[in-house]
């Protein structure tokens, strides 16, 4: 049987994933603002509004992640590019593939670690002669269990 590749790919900055922030941010601004203007400035409103900001703020965080993502033929890992966590094993799951963009958690296999899972935007832009790699070797991992 033929193995996938080993291959290294960066994540973070996924085009999509900046878009979907993009666009989310100001579909949420836009119906914020429709709802003041026709219903005036309520607790629900302020609520809705505050959690909109959170919201916007932990989005605007998850696009500062940035990592490299690692198949060794065996395994995956995770390493931090920020050098604040240690390298980390784990397994993955497509949540959704659009050829071009790839959403995966990220499972670690200890279960030490605070986290238990991470979501990891991948995009073809990021490294375009890697891709295929990559997407041959999260398939067959999958194909292998």
């Amino acid at each position: 049987m033929h193995h996938a590749p080993s291959v290294s790919y960066p994540v973070g900055r996924c085009a999509f994933h900046r878009q979907l922030y993009i666009f989310l941010v100001l579909m949420t601004s836009t119906f914020l603002g429709i709802w003041v203007l026709h219903q005036g400035f309520t607790r629900a409103w302020c609520a809705a509004a505050f959690l909109a900001v959170l919201g916007g703020f932990l989005g605007a965080l998850s696009l500062r992640f940035i990592a490299t993502l690692t198949w060794s033929g065996q395994r995956w890992c995770l390493h931090d590019q920020s050098g604040n966590k240690p390298d980390v094993f784990g397994d993955l799951e497509v949540i959704l593939d659009s050829q071009k963009t790839l959403l995966l958690r990220w499972q670690p296999t200890s279960d030490k670690l605070p986290t238990s899972f991470v979501w990891l935007w991948l995009g073809a832009e990021q490294s375009s002669a890697r891709w295929q790699d990559l997407r041959c070797a999260v398939y067959q991992r999958k194909a292998l269990n």
